[in-house]
C-alpha cells in the first residue's frame, strides 16, 4: 500500500464549491518521499479545494517546523516554515504542467494526490540558511574552532599577498616600463 495514498483527493464525486482537507504531517511523510532532503519535520496542512465545472482550485496553507543543521555550528536547529499558495488544475488531453501554477490532468482522471505538491512547497519555503536565532544557542566549542580556523586562513592569505615571487616582480617592472 502506498504510504502517500492518504493525500489523494477524489474530486469526481464532490459537488461544485469549497471542500476542506486537513493533514498532519510527521516523520512518516518525509520517509515516504523518495530522496527527501528533509529528515525531520512536523507540519499542519490545510487544503481548500474549490471545485468548478471546468477546473479545480487548490489553496494550500502549510505551517510547521523542520529540524535542520545550523550552518554556523553544525548543531541541530528548529526552523519554522510556512507557505500559502494556490494551484489550478485544468482538464485536457494529457498530463502537463505549463507553468508553476497550472496543472493539466487528463479528462478521465477522478482524483489527484497532493503529497508531492505539499513536499515541494515545504522545501521551497525553507530559508537558504538555517542558523540559531542567537549565537548563544550555537555550540560554543564549534564556534571557537571556526574562529580559530578563520583567523589562521586570513593570516595565511595576507602573507601570500605580501611575499611575492621575485621573478614576478621583475616582470612587473618590465610591464611598468612599457607603459611609459
Amino acid at each position: 500500500m502506498n504510504k502517500l495514498s492518504d493525500y489523494t483527493i477524489a474530486f469526481k464525486g464532490l459537488k461544485d464549491g469549497k471542500h476542506d482537507f486537513h493533514y498532519d504531517i510527521d516523520q512518516s511523510f518525509f520517509d515516504a518521499i523518495e530522496n527527501s532532503v528533509i529528515e525531520k519535520g512536523q507540519f499542519e496542512v490545510d487544503v481548500t479545494l474549490n471545485k468548478k465545472t471546468q477546473m479545480l482550485q487548490l489553496d494550500f496553507n502549510i505551517v510547521g517546523n523542520v529540524q535542520a543543521i545550523c550552518d554556523n555550528c553544525l548543531g541541530e536547529v528548529t526552523v519554522p516554515v510556512s507557505y500559502n499558495g494556490r494551484i489550478f488544475i485544468k482538464f485536457g488531453i494529457m498530463y502537463d504542467e505549463p507553468n508553476e501554477e497550472i496543472i493539466i490532468l487528463p479528462q478521465e482522471e477522478h482524483e489527484y494526490n497532493v503529497a508531492q505538491l505539499i513536499y515541494e512547497f515545504i522545501v521551497v519555503s525553507m530559508p537558504l540558511r538555517s542558523v540559531h536565532e542567537d549565537d548563544e544557542n550555537c555550540d560554543p566549542e564549534m564556534i571557537n574552532k571556526l574562529d580559530e580556523f578563520m583567523a589562521g586562513h586570513y593570516e595565511e592569505d595576507n602573507k601570500e599577498e605580501e611575499a611575492t615571487d621575485p621573478r614576478w616582480d621583475a616582470l612587473k617592472k618590465l610591464k611598468d616600463n612599457s607603459n611609459k
